[in-house]
């Protein structure tokens, strides 16, 4: 036995080594690079509209306006009370938010940062396309302002449109480091009498670094001040028990929206401002921009629908809505009228319910807007969990993350006589009526809205279109492939945002008997393709045609017999792209539509990136492909190149992933009127696929805008492998440490009482820690203790090693031959090794082995019985020596204090005191 011990030890020790980590300097560093290259020329023929599909386009397009504009930001530390407490916060020239920077399309901004704290700072142009240099992320793309220093950007602005900024080191966005930037066109569009900025933002008192501690601690107390603590009562009250059950059969904590509790929600600083400038009658442009640090806003107007007209500072075509519910990160523009008769209001509502913000238009008594009604937690618990445990989302740290090779060339070998085909929106054909051999292998149709779970539209009243020629934008929005009999099948319900067709629209129009070369149906109804010849598909006239909402399965999003067809930018479809939210707490981009088609150049390879986004929430972990940012930072990508990322959320939590310095096309189901954005919200179970084109140089930070998820690990790097500027050159490998995804937290608790004790430890960061808990009784001085070194070989299961102490008659058995010491009378330590693993219901299990041959296996768990009321139960079983079962029950007072009373089978006795959390 004792030679079991020591070989399980050197395993685990064996095992504990980090991964070493390779950076910058890639075999797949550019071809470009060998020669002269210039990032402000573009790699692509130029893309015949006036958006800005990239940087180097959009820079040869804007005609310079010849002024440069001036602005200075002071970064200093000042008490503020905007809860009425005094607090120290960070502000840019004296207030929060900062300055609204206002340029005019083709000027050139020249910003001095001027950093008065006593620690570094930085400044990101957030959806501002600059050279690489200015993009303010410290360490990665520009260096760090340090203490006492000043910093000047400089960089031409070729785009118009809502934008804003922010600190990008560690938690200083959420304390005050954000303002708002407006860039009017050099054409004007829309003729307002007032151009307003509303920079909505959420306020804590609360230190941040404390915050990210009590979210991987697993407190329950920011649940408890919103409300929102799916207890056992209510559970039963919301008649949820089979929803529950499921969901911690498959590991997953009950729903919930937003991670943090908030103490206000604030527009441009206030939690209500007022505009008495504003008169009855007059139009306002409203600039409305997410600058929180992790909350989604409902965003609605007293005064009745608004206008949304632009989106991450681009023109969209004009929509209605009542409401929009807005990611964090994103701007979207809105054109409103003021009614006669009072105030009328404008409301920022946190998603989960827990307050909002105001801002009052006009003078009189105020009009409010109507009450988002708070989410239905247990309706949402309830669809994830019948979706069988897609939600887990789980982290795999053992393994390499291979995003950086997912290539596909459209010149390499394709599947079913594909060939050349262009899945993005591209033109007509030259001759309608004889299209060439690359026509005619589907070379212009339009397969790039694909639906990955898409969410219904809400609210919204679309603008008609226009009509189209040729069938472009030909919508087969019903289209059913999925083999079934159609004759009795009931006419689908319109969808409220659906536009209206043009005269000679198929929508609608049945496609089930519809003969594709062949094409035969599997036993079980499904499409058989294996016989599919794609090349005699006359497609001559098709160009631009919207498959956005094919259905060819059994769901939405479900392309059953498709999974895994690789077919030049075909995503691999997969029967989880249909997301779990509820129509109120859904951002539909479907209404999102550009102005003007946007069709990416032919001929170009297509980089296909599947991202998973996963994350563990018991561990407050977050990442992409299972590895957070310190195991995989980088994302491999090529000049010149269609880069096209499959996001696919895995996790119960919605997340706004933002990549730096580009736009991307959002495929939404609008064929080549799909939105340009720089940020997209995926929502739990849902898929969405974004491209861009690879036209410019070095590396951009790509992440999820939920600051404690960035921070967590959600994020890489976006490289094009050339050699990183002069001036980080030196330091940019410091950007992982910047980060600190994988700092270590250091958190337990104290549990003082008559007449047990007891204390737990923790020292952790992502794959390692350090683990220590006793108890005491005060009446005859018997005690246990452990101390251990923990190694996470995946999201749940661990292996550890460490030592015990206390009396002998709790850590092992006690034979008459040990020389007849009387029980408990001697206290010894002893090494131990064992194995910890999460069970369904998030019951911790745990076998530990001693020299002596002693084995003892353990389950612990919990159970929130009320919102404030925690029970939890441990049970051990020494084989061939005792059984212990130990219950308690917590009340929580504050953050940080609880009462407690437990009754342990060991000690033989009730006891009971107060708890505090560190």
């Amino acid at each position: 036995m004792r030679n079991t011990f020591f070989t399980a030890v050197c395993l685990l020790l064996w095992s504990t080594g980090y991964a070493q980590h390779e950076h910058h300097q890639s075999p797949m560093a550019n071809q470009t690079d060998a020669r002269h290259y210039s990032p402000d020329k573009s790699n692509f023929p130029v893309v015949p509209t006036s958006l800005p599909v990239s940087r180097p386009q959009a820079l040869a397009k804007v005609k310079p306006t010849g002024k440069r504009v001036t602005y200075d930001l002071v970064i200093d530390e000042q008490t503020v009370t905007i809860t009425g407490k005094p607090k120290r916060a960070m502000t840019i020239n004296g207030g929060i938010p900062g300055p609204t920077m206002r340029f005019k399309e083709g000027d050139v901004a020249v910003i001095r940062v001027h950093n008065k704290l006593k620690t570094e700072t930085s400044l990101h142009w957030h959806g501002i396309l600059l050279p690489n240099k200015q993009d303010g992320v410290s360490y990665l793309n520009t260096p760090p302002i340090h203490a006492g220093d000043t910093y000047t950007f400089e960089y031409p602005l070729v785009q118009s449109g809502t934008y804003w900024f922010h600190s990008h080191t560690r938690y200083q966005e959420q304390v005050g480091v954000y303002g708002s930037i407006a860039i009017q066109p050099q054409k004007s569009v829309y003729k307002v009498d007032h151009d307003l900025v509303l920079l909505l933002s959420d306020w804590t008192d609360e230190n941040p670094a404390y915050i990210l501690k009590n979210l991987k601690r697993r407190n329950e107390w920011y649940s408890i001040k919103k409300g929102n603590v799916q207890s056992l009562n209510r559970i039963i009250q919301h008649k949820a028990v089979g929803a529950y059950l499921r969901q911690s059969m498959m590991k997953m904590a009950p729903m919930d929206i937003s991670d943090v509790y908030y103490d206000r929600f604030l527009i441009n600083g206030k939690d209500t401002i007022r505009y008495p400038d504003i008169k009855a009658g007059q139009t306002v442009r409203l600039r409305v921009i997410n600058a929180s640090a992790s909350t989604y806003f409902h965003l609605n107007y007293a005064g009745g629908p608004m206008k949304l007209i632009a989106a991450d500072g681009l023109d969209v075509q004009p929509v209605d809505v009542n409401r929009r519910l807005i990611a964090i990160a994103e701007t979207y523009d809105f054109v409103i009228t003021v009614p006669q008769g009072g105030a009328f209001e404008v409301r920022a509502s946190a998603q989960d319910g827990s307050g909002y913000a105001t801002a009052l238009l006009g003078t009189g008594p105020a009009r409010y807007a109507p009450t988002i009604p708070r989410p239905d937690l247990y309706k949402l618990t309830a669809n994830m969990s019948r979706m069988g445990g897609m939600g887990m989302g789980t982290m795999n740290m053992g393994k390499t993350d291979t995003t950086a090779q997912a290539n596909m060339d459209m010149n390499g070998p394709m599947m079913h006589n594909m060939a050349g085909m262009n899945h993005d929106a591209s033109p007509k054909p030259t001759n309608p009526t004889k299209p060439s051999p690359k026509e005619s292998a589907m070379g212009n149709m339009d397969h790039s809205q694909m639906p990955m779970g898409q969410s219904k539209p809400t609210q919204a009243t679309p603008a008609k279109p226009k009509k189209q020629d040729d069938m472009a934008g030909m919508d087969h929005t019903q289209m059913d492939m999925s083999g079934k009999p159609t004759a009795n099948k009931p006419a689908p319900a319109k969808k409220a945002a659906k536009p209206t067709k043009p005269a000679g629209s198929m929508g609608g129009m049945d496609h089930s008997g519809m003969n594709m070369g062949g094409m035969n149906t599997t036993k079980d109804g499904k499409m058989d393709t294996s016989s599919m010849n794609h090349g005699q598909m006359d497609h001559s006239s098709m160009a631009g045609m919207d498959h956005g909402q094919m259905n060819m399965g059994n769901k939405p999003g479900d392309m059953v017999g498709m999974k895994g067809m690789n077919s030049g930018g075909m995503a691999e479809m997969s029967d989880r792209g249909m997301s779990m939210m509820d129509e109120q707490n859904t951002i539909d981009y479907s209404i999102l539509k550009s102005p003007e088609p946007i069709v990416f150049p032919a001929n170009h390879p297509i980089r296909e990136i599947p991202l998973t986004l996963t994350g563990n929430m018991f561990r407050y972990i977050w990442g992409f492909n299972g590895q957070p940012l310190s195991r995989a930072d980088m994302i491999q990508i090529r000049r010149g190149e269609i880069v096209r990322m499959r996001l696919m959320n895995n996790t119960m939590m919605m997340h706004p992933i933002h990549l730096h310095g580009h736009y991307f096309r959002v495929l939404n189901g609008q064929g080549q009127y799909s939105p340009l954005k720089h940020t997209v919200n995926v929502s739990p179970m849902e898929n969405v696929t974004i491209e861009f084109m690879a036209d410019d140089d070095k590396d951009w930070f790509f992440h999820c805008h939920l600051l404690y998820h960035m921070l967590s690990g959600m994020a890489r790097v976006v490289s094009y492998g050339d050699k990183p500027d002069s001036s980080i050159a030196n330091i940019q490998k410091l950007h992982l440490r910047d980060m600190r995804d994988n700092q270590p937290f250091v958190w337990g608790y104290l549990q003082p009482g008559y007449p047990l004790n007891y204390f737990a430890l923790n020292v952790s960061n992502n794959k390692n820690a350090i683990v220590a808990g006793g108890d005491h009784d005060w009446r005859t001085n018997r005690f246990e203790f452990d101390l251990d070194y923990e190694r996470y070989l995946g999201d749940w299961f661990r292996v550890f090693a460490g030592i015990d102490g206390g009396n002998e008659e709790f850590l092992r058995r006690v034979r008459s031959e040990d020389g007849g010491t009387p029980v408990g009378g001697r206290r010894i330590i002893r090494p131990v090794a064992g194995i910890r693993y999460m069970l369904p219901f998030l019951i911790q299990s745990e076998v530990k082995l001693d020299t002596r041959g002693n084995v003892r296996f353990q389950l612990s768990g919990q159970q929130m019985l009320f919102p404030r009321l925690d029970f939890q139960y441990q049970t051990q079983w020494l084989v061939g020596g005792y059984v212990r079962a130990h219950v308690e029950l917590q009340y929580t007072v504050t953050k940080n204090l609880f009462l407690h009373t437990d009754y342990d089978t060991r000690y033989k006795t009730v006891a009971g005191g107060l708890g505090y959390n560190f």
